[in-house]
């Protein structure tokens, strides 16, 4: 699997959701600032909790162009960096367990995002995970512990 390929399908996806959140952050801060939204009395919140999805939704957005940031760096650090068959951040991950595998990207956030490359599944983990931490710093060959089992990392990129 091409690792470069994995890292620009995470970054259209990101762009995708930071997209979609911005839309929605904006429309959330319409309804909060509406002059329909104000307030009809003492128990009438319609426009507190609009401002508080728009909070909630402008920090998803925020959150998700850290990630693009961070993919974005380790898309050129691709071409800097010599591979490693350690885990660590922005490794691209096959894991094998019984006669099945998986792929994995180890990322700097955005965490459980699956993308599709050339028919392969890639999930997106992060360090800050427990499955992330239990990776990181592991080598080609290591076994590590599942939730249904043990697994194989069986090749690092």
């Amino acid at each position: 699997m091409d690792k470069l390929a994995v890292i620009d399908h995470v970054i259209k996806a990101l762009e995708r959701e930071i997209e979609i959140g911005s839309k929605a952050s904006r429309d959330a801060f319409e309804a909060a600032t509406d002059e329909d939204a104000y307030s009809d009395g003492k128990y009438d919140t319609r426009s507190l909790e609009a401002s508080y999805l728009a909070g909630g939704q402008a920090q998803i957005v925020k959150e998700l162009g850290d990630a693009l940031q961070g993919f974005s760096l380790l898309r050129a650090e691709h071409f800097i960096q010599p591979p490693s068959k350690q885990v660590g951040l922005g490794s691209l991950i096959e894991i094998s367990q019984k006669e099945s595998s998986t792929w994995y990207i180890l990322g700097p956030g955005s965490g459980g995002i699956d993308v599709d490359v050339d028919g392969d599944s890639v999930t997106v983990l992060t360090v800050h995970s427990p499955f992330g931490q239990s990776v990181a710093s592991k080598m080609e060959g290591d076994v590590v512990e599942l939730p249904d089992g043990l697994a194989t990392i069986r090749s690092v990129f």
